[in-house]
């Protein structure tokens, strides 16, 4: 989800290609919705250690948009990673890089260096929804994407979040609801069709999961900012994506493990 502090910079720039593409009136729609009387809320920080402090060691880096900040939650700590990874039988080093905001290529340029020097066991990467807003061309979200995925998987296996259907926001105006769910759904596909192709990345299918959670429940799930998920939501995703995480770390350390393995049968051959 994207950061609250640039929500009215997101619509006035990340709009207007939707908008105009259809009727003039979406466009002020558009200026009503981001200049609304509603609370700013700053990025929090998921870093720490959690889970079992006396289960084996994993280190897990994370890196994205305010999906992984938590604007508008209580504490850090309760962030849906954060709450999931707590709940594991590892001893977890978790390491965050997120950023409100960010869009694709913004984690590439600012984020994806920095994150592999902490040569993680795993990623975890939530990126794509500040490109659905933003008109992000379709060429170059691919482009960048690879390029983030190919670099990340070179130092450590990814767990790579879809992206949901942004028209769930209470925020936005009806009128654009549409035209948000139609790229919400693009550039998901982009995302499934990047992710197979690259080598030690799985996919978190965001959109199957919880659209249809996050569309009944409207408010409920939503921060005082109506755009971002409140505590409620982020624990819905924790219960969500739960598998999916435990997954990637078992087949990250049980990779390792036969690495070493290999690595000691051919030094006593």
């Amino acid at each position: 989800m994207p950061n609250v502090e640039g929500m009215r910079r997101e619509v006035a720039i990340g709009v207007p290609s939707l908008a105009l593409a259809t009727a003039g009136g979406l466009w002020v729609q558009a200026l009503h919705s981001a200049n609304a009387s509603l609370p700013r809320f700053a990025d929090l920080c998921a870093s720490g250690n959690y889970g079992n402090p006396y289960g084996e060691p994993v280190r897990i880096t994370i890196l994205g948009d305010s999906s992984l900040t938590g604007p508008g939650l209580g504490d850090g700590s309760e962030i849906w990673i954060a709450q999931l990874v707590d709940r594991l039988q590892w001893n977890v080093e978790l390491r965050s890089h997120a950023k409100g905001g960010s869009r694709v290529r913004d984690v590439l340029l600012h984020q994806a260096t920095h994150a592999a020097l902490t040569k993680p066991d795993l990623f975890v990467l939530a990126v794509g929804s500040n490109d659905a807003l933003h008109a992000t061309s379709t060429r170059q979200f691919r482009r960048d994407l690879k390029t983030l995925l190919n670099r990340l998987s070179y130092v450590a296996p990814v767990l790579s979040l879809g992206i949901g259907d942004l028209s769930v926001i209470p925020r936005l105006p009806k009128g654009l609801r549409p035209l948000v769910a139609h790229r919400s759904a693009t550039i998901d596909q982009i995302h499934t069709q990047v992710a197979d192709r690259v080598n030690r990345v799985s996919r978190v299918p965001v959109r199957e999961l919880s659209d249809s959670i996050f569309r009944s429940c409207t408010t409920d799930l939503f921060a005082e900012d109506r755009f971002h998920p409140n505590c409620q939501g982020h624990t819905a995703w924790a219960n969500l994506f739960e598998p999916f995480l435990r997954a990637a770390v078992e087949e990250s350390l049980g990779a390792q493990d036969s690495s070493a393995q290999s690595l000691a049968s051919s030094v006593t051959a």
